[in-house]
């Protein structure tokens, strides 16, 4: 067996001097110039091998940095089998193996594994550098698992003898197991939807997520933070080798070795997926609490203030986390200053003050968290004012301070220097800076942000108040002590970088240099007061200039709703994006991203509500993108957005998602808790063309694929899926005039007897035969009439044709015919579909009982679609309790396909259950097949439910089903769907027939 030589050191080198190394450990490596080590080639992001057969990974890049300080050769075991290089390893702790250090030795070092107590029999460890999470992953669209303890009950894909397997069933004994073999595979079953839910570490399954594009996954809860980390492992006969590896692991300093879990960890998930260990009376408290008023102070920057309608700030940023992670839907309450939440919250009708300081009065009515903002309390006064080093300086001058604030408290209990009190900042500074009062009491971060932004040059912080550090808490309501335990768990649960990143976030705000007017008016001292009038007026003029060129630039290049680039500065930059990605040869992915039915929300609610969702949404998608990323709003409900410096399509991808996730969070406006959802189309320069104009259509082009055909997802452009997009539109615009061209016709299908074969029932089928393109499957057209709105009438029309026709062939051959017709969820939402229905039966003179409507889920997850309000749309249960008081039966249709079916059987009244055909085609010869159908059978029988079984193609099947006791029979093997002229033919043979067996 021959090592492989690592080749990052062409020759020894000394040691480190930073390793602090012991004579005799010096000599050591003398002796043995080059060190065996092995790592697992499976254990991706750690060691593994790539596409090309390389090794590399995080531990990997660990013993270079060990090779280099250590001054050693290392050669990496070639066997990279676990359990065969554990072997060897044991092996090397022996005496004979010391003996063999050079040539086919066997390894020296394990790079990575877990301490166990039987395995100090043949190793030596250092301390532990790989820190492992265990982590819940599920489908995207699934948000029932939120923390640990939601996977109870739920069926988990499980790699069989991973150590953490029987903990995980010993916790929760309700899990339904499903055992894979690798952690591929129990990704892969999550995804297909085999399984709810699965158990990963986040390194390998972050790893392979990507790696296999496995996008519809994302990361749902922490299961346990710190699991199982790994080690270095170093044979036990070599102690002098142990001492060296862990003094050079020690001196790896820890930027290099964040910058190394930054390149192969998901840093990000790791940070924001955390374990907060809530009890269960805090759960349970959550659950009938979610929704917490806050009160805050708008001009209370940097730490919160409003702007353009809009809560930003530092507290801002830790209430989007403390939402996020704690499942609480924090909103500011509109339109009310500090004083009246400071009053709101001693009357109880405000919950919570997020950014508030402690004073005694306070304590009577409000829980403090610890703190988690601090500040220094300063003194600030003009330039041109007399030495001051403490408050006591000030010597009885008024002191400008913010009513109701900190300060003002801090100030009425610790001295007696008179106040004058202003309602804002702003206004308290203004008065100083004017003349008006001789100093102000504030924050250090906010009067610097203050006085930067209002041009103060004119002050200055004369001195410190006092040497304590002052601070800012989350203040709750005294008779809800529970949420102030909750919120505190939350901030404990912030990463000191996570805090880091918005403390610079929010105190590194830059503005345009300012004129110094001190030495203006200095310099205006000199001069007639005629001049100094003239240099006032043309200082004016120019500043009125500057601010109103100043505004036209503003409104030129943003959107004035959502604050966004517009159209044309969006396109700008995308046209320097472009050229800088050809110039540095690196690739650029544009995303265009559209919300559905947006047109719902302004007509279920109002114009200034949907403007307000705009401008909500527009700031949390900013608040995804880093700094080199570009977005625009182009329209009311479309957004462009340009990723730079990115390497994969994974990465796009890993955005598309992060900006789809903002779309389903609920927004809370006005009182009214709105959901709406949106699609993302993903072009990529220059992968699908290096053209501005092309690579905009082409992302359009994926925009519609996902949100026709994939349903609240992204799409990457492709050329197939240009060809469907081209396909969707070309139908859309044959659709508009098609219903008067008379295109449209209704087809009918029999349903028989399943024991007699006599036709009792007929389905209505919509066919469109257009000139140009010829026949167009429904399949194809009716998810276009949904989204273009032709739908209604399509509906109607069906609606109008098939009971006219029923009411026609009753009169003439039998009077206990009836019909089904199919109903589309957008057809099913409209006020007027229940008066229609009860026209048209009127207009034909047919009672209820002859009419059945087939409801599919899509029907039934109308509600839950939301984004509309219950007044402008009625539920589901509204319209089937209306359609059953007119005596229609109710059908529901494709039964066993979808995922709730069993429980809307048990929450609605149903007439029929029909079997999807998918369980028919192999029922004969298929064992499951027959017992899902004998079951399903006996199920709808037991419930009251008449059984229709459609797709029969063949005799057998036709007695399988009716040995089965299935009631009504639906297929090509009685009749294809046909038109009315050919139905009326058949119905002419079989009553013709009937007939003469009755003469005879």
């Amino acid at each position: 067996m021959v090592l492989l030589i690592w080749g990052l050191c062409s020759a020894t080198q000394a040691p480190a001097k930073d390793l602090s190394l012991s004579q005799h450990e010096i000599a050591w490596l003398a002796q043995h110039p080059q060190v065996s080590v092995a790592f697992d080639g499976n254990f991706p992001p750690y060691s593994f091998r790539n596409d090309d057969g390389e090794l590399e990974g995080f531990a990997v890049d660990v013993f270079r940095l060990l090779e280099e300080r250590i001054g050693i050769s290392l050669n990496v075991y070639p066997e990279q089998d676990w359990e065969s290089l554990y072997n060897a390893a044991k092996n090397a702790s022996t005496s004979e193996a010391e003996d063999n250090f050079a040539g086919n030795a066997p390894p020296d070092i394990i790079a990575t594994m877990v301490k166990r107590d039987d395995r100090h029999a043949w190793f030596e460890f250092t301390a532990p550098y790989i820190f492992k999470s265990l982590v819940i992953i599920n489908r995207r669209e699934d948000r029932s698992i939120r923390q640990r303890h939601d996977i109870a009950g739920k069926t988990l894909a499980l790699v069989k003898d991973y150590q953490y397997v029987d903990a995980v069933l010993s916790e929760f004994p309700t899990v339904q197991p499903l055992y894979v073999d690798t952690m591929l595979d129990a990704l892969n079953a999550v995804s297909v939807g085999d399984a709810d839910a699965a158990i990963s570490f986040l390194g390998a399954g972050h790893y392979y997520r990507n790696k296999y594009l496995l996008t519809n996954l994302k990361y749902a809860a922490v299961y346990d933070k710190q699991s199982a980390n790994e080690r270095i492992a170093i044979r036990n006969n070599a102690p002098e080798l142990a001492a060296i590896v862990r003094k050079a692991l020690r001196a790896i300093p820890e930027g290099e070795l964040q910058a190394l879990r930054a390149k192969w960890l998901p840093v990000d998930y790791m940070e924001t997926l955390v374990e907060i260990n809530l009890s269960a009376a805090e759960r349970a408290w959550i659950k009938q609490h979610r929704n917490i008023r806050l009160g805050i102070d708008p001009e209370f920057a940097p730490f919160e203030f409003m702007s353009n309608g809009q809560y930003q700030g530092m507290a801002s940023d830790y209430i989007k986390l403390l939402n996020q992670r704690l499942n609480l839907n924090m909103q500011v309450v509109p339109d009310i200053s500090w004083e009246e939440a400071t009053q709101r919250a001693r009357e109880g009708s405000i919950d919570v003050l997020p950014a508030v300081g402690l004073t005694a009065e306070r304590q009577q009515f409000l829980h403090y968290t610890e703190p988690y903002l601090q500040f220094h309390r300063v003194i600030v006064t003009r330039t041109d004012a007399s030495f001051i080093a403490r408050l006591e300086d000030i010597d009885r001058r008024p002191i400008a301070v913010q009513s109701h604030s900190s300060h003002h408290g801090f100030l009425m209990e610790h001295s007696q220097v008179p106040l004058k009190i202003f309602p804002s900042q702003q206004e308290a500074l203004l008065a100083v800076s004017g003349g008006q009062v001789d100093a102000f009491v504030g924050n250090v971060a906010s009067v610097t942000y203050w006085i930067r932004k209002l041009n103060l040059t004119n002050l200055k912080i004369a001195a410190p108040v006092s040497s304590d550090v002052q601070s800012l808490h989350f203040a709750v309501r005294k008779d809800w002590p529970e949420l102030r335990s909750i919120l505190q768990k939350g901030l404990n649960s912030i990463s000191p970088r996570q805090q880091k990143l918005i403390s610079e976030k929010w105190l590194s705000v830059d503005y345009d240099p300012v004129v110094d007017y001190r030495l203006l008016w200095q310099l205006a001292i000199a001069f007639s007061l005629l001049v100094v009038a003239v240099f006032i007026w043309n200082m004016m003029l120019n500043r009125q200039v500057r601010l109103r060129t100043s505004q036209l630039d503003y409104t030129a290049n943003y959107d004035r709703l959502s604050g966004l680039p517009n159209r044309v500065l969006i396109m700008d930059r995308l046209k320097q994006a472009l050229s800088d990605a050809k110039r540095n040869r690196s690739k650029l992915a544009l995303l265009s991203i559209d919300i559905n039915d947006f047109k719902k929300v302004n007509e279920g609610f109002d114009h200034k509500t949907g403007d307000q969702l705009i401008q909500a949404l527009s700031q949390r998608l900013k608040d995804t993108l880093r700094d080199s990323d570009s977005i625009g709003h182009l329209g009311a409900d479309h957004f462009l957005v340009i990723q730079n410096q990115f390497s994969q399509a994974a990465d796009a991808a890993l955005l598309a998602e992060k900006l789809l996730s903002v779309f389903e969070e609920s927004y809370v406006i006005n009182g009214n808790d709105i959901n709406v959802s949106a699609g993302a189309g993903i072009a990529i320069y220059p992968d699908d063309s290096n053209n501005l104009e092309e690579l905009l259509k082409h992302a359009s082009a994926a925009t519609y694929h996902a949100k026709n055909r994939l349903q609240e997802s992204y799409a990457f452009y492709t050329k197939n899926l240009m060809l469907n997009v081209s396909r969707g539109i070309e139908l859309d615009r044959h659709m508009r005039n098609a219903l008067a061209r008379q295109e449209f016709v209704v087809f009918y299908q029999p349903k028989v007897d399943a024991q007699s074969r006599k036709i009792v029932s007929f389905e209505a089928l919509l066919r469109w035969f257009n000139p140009d393109l010829g026949l167009v499957s429904p399949a194809e057209f009716i998810p276009i009439a949904e989204k273009n709105g032709i739908i209604e009438s399509l509906g109607y029309f069906v609606i109008e044709q098939a009971l006219s026709q029923l009411s026609q062939w009753q009169q003439r051959f039998d009077p206990e015919l009836s019909m089904a017709v199919n109903l589309s969820p957008v057809q099913f939402l409209g006020h007027d579909l229940v008066p229609q229905i009860e026209s048209a039966l009127l207009k034909n003179s047919l009672s209820g009982r002859s009419v059945e409507f087939e409801i599919t889920e899509g029907v039934l997850l109308a509600d839950a679609r939301g984004g509309y309000s219950q007044a402008e749309h009625p539920s589901v249960e509204q319209q089937l309790n209306q359609l059953a008081s007119l005596g229609i039966s109710l059908s529901m249709d494709d039964f066993g396909t979808g995922y709730s079916s069993m429980s809307y059987l048990r929450k609605y009244k149903f007439d029929l259950l029909k079997i999807d055909g998918e369980f028919i085609h192999d029922l004969v010869n298929d064992e499951s097949d027959q017992k899902l159908v004998s079951a399903t059978i006996a199920m709808a029988h037991g419930l009251g439910m008449k059984v229709v079984a459609e797709r029969i193609e063949t005799e057998p099947q036709r007695a399988w089903l009716a040995s089965a006791r299935c009631d009504y029979l639906q297929g090509w093997l009685f009749s294809k769907a046909a038109s009315a002229e050919d139905i009326t033919q058949l119905l002419v043979e079989e009553f013709l027939s009937s007939a003469e067996l009755t003469e005879g």
